[in-house]
């Protein structure tokens, strides 16, 4: 299940001719694209969104439907993309995007928005996510389907 799971992202990503998508490259990070996560604070789906921030966008509850969840997870990547441009006054790197994502607005902004002071786990998140955005979508097929 997850090697097909992997081989659909890869796919996608070739089609994109660059690296993974933004909610892609969140998903392999959070969960390794499991509908199913549940993390331990109790985030949930494939972006291990909070219940809070999923009730926010919606009323149901069906956190495994992939669909639901991309779509939960588009508005809200928009809403902090937006906050962030807003209080930053620069668009956001994807480095930005992941901290945002995983950290919140309210963190980052309590660092200034530097980069140089995200919390070394999530820094490592972040660099993760910014090569999964970068990689070359040939290679990662080829290596993928060994």
């Amino acid at each position: 299940m997850k090697k097909k799971m992997l081989l659909l992202l890869v796919l996608g990503a070739l089609n994109a001719q660059a690296g993974f998508s933004k909610l892609e490259a969140i998903s392999m990070i959070e969960s390794g694209g499991n509908d199913w996560a549940v993390g331990k604070a109790g985030e949930v789906s494939r972006y291990q969104l909070l219940p809070k921030t999923w009730r926010h966008y919606t009323t149901f509850q069906a956190y495994s439907n992939p669909l639901l969840a991309r779509q939960i997870a588009r508005q809200h990547l928009a809403a902090l993309e937006a906050n962030f441009r807003a209080r930053a006054g620069r668009e956001a790197t994807d480095f930005d995007c992941y901290v945002l994502w995983n950290a919140g607005l309210h963190y980052y902004a309590r660092i200034g928005f530097q980069p140089a002071r995200v919390h070394p786990v999530i820094r490592e998140r972040a660099e993760r996510f910014v090569n999964l955005r970068q990689i070359d979508a040939p290679v990662l097929a080829a290596n993928t389907l060994r």
